[in-house]
């Protein structure tokens, strides 16, 4: 929420640039040893829509919704799956930024999810749970206790090698989340429609890839599958 909030209080000025790079490594062994893993109907998708998806859906929630997509994906350094392992797209927000997105299980030894954001009067870098930079033309009061509370903050690889290594804190908050919606039958914080924008950023980047073409969101129903 502290990145949000700076965001929203228009301290990044005009945001220029939005990245997410999730450079993860996964083994062949990995693949092989579950049969859904690295297919199109019970995977979903590869190190798009399994690894990278949670970095995908940070990224638009800071910096907006995602106008289109050019991108290009492949599977390079496994056998036996049929989706990709290395992806790379450019993305243009739909408030004029543009960014770069990043998604593998192809690079050794496999690094910490990093999220870039960058307008001309800040930027802010986010590698897995470690702010690496809060940076702002205009400083202000607190700005120096946001880097103290957030400065080494990972305690693991967060998954970047092992997938056993992914803390779960953050799905148990979701899932305290969810049971407090339908204990007094609000909403959850994220609901299917907000989990539905970073599926289809994925989807987009798919079709792009098979197309060659840049792909202008939101997608047409007739495009929303693999």
């Amino acid at each position: 929420g502290t990145i949000k909030k700076a965001v929203e209080a228009g301290r990044f000025g005009r945001l220029t640039l939005g990245d997410a790079y999730v450079k993860w490594f996964r083994t062949q062994e990995y693949y092989d040893k579950g049969v859904w893993r690295g297919t199109w109907e019970y995977d979903g998708g590869g190190a798009l829509m399994n690894q990278s998806i949670h970095a995908i859906d940070l990224l638009q929630w800071f910096m907006g919704p995602v106008d289109s997509v050019q991108a290009a994906a492949g599977t390079l350094a496994h056998e036996r799956i049929e989706v990709e392992d290395t992806a790379a797209a450019v993305l243009r927000f739909t408030n004029g930024a543009l960014g770069v997105l990043e998604g593998t299980t192809s690079v050794f030894p496999g690094f910490l999810k990093r999220l870039e954001l960058s307008g001309d009067k800040g930027t802010v870098v986010l590698e897995e749970e470690d702010l690496k930079l809060w940076q702002f033309a205009e400083e202000q009061d607190g700005d120096s206790a946001i880097r103290k509370a957030f400065l080494s903050k990972t305690t693991s690889g967060g998954g970047a090698s092992d997938p056993g290594a992914i803390g779960f804190h953050g799905h148990q908050l979701q899932f305290e989340d969810l049971c407090r919606a339908l204990a007094s039958g609000g909403s959850p914080l994220v609901d299917g429609r907000e989990a539905r924008k970073s599926v289809e950023i994925i989807l987009a980047v798919y079709e792009s890839d098979r197309t060659g073409r840049r792909v202008d969101l939101p997608l047409a129903e007739s495009r929303r599958e693999p």
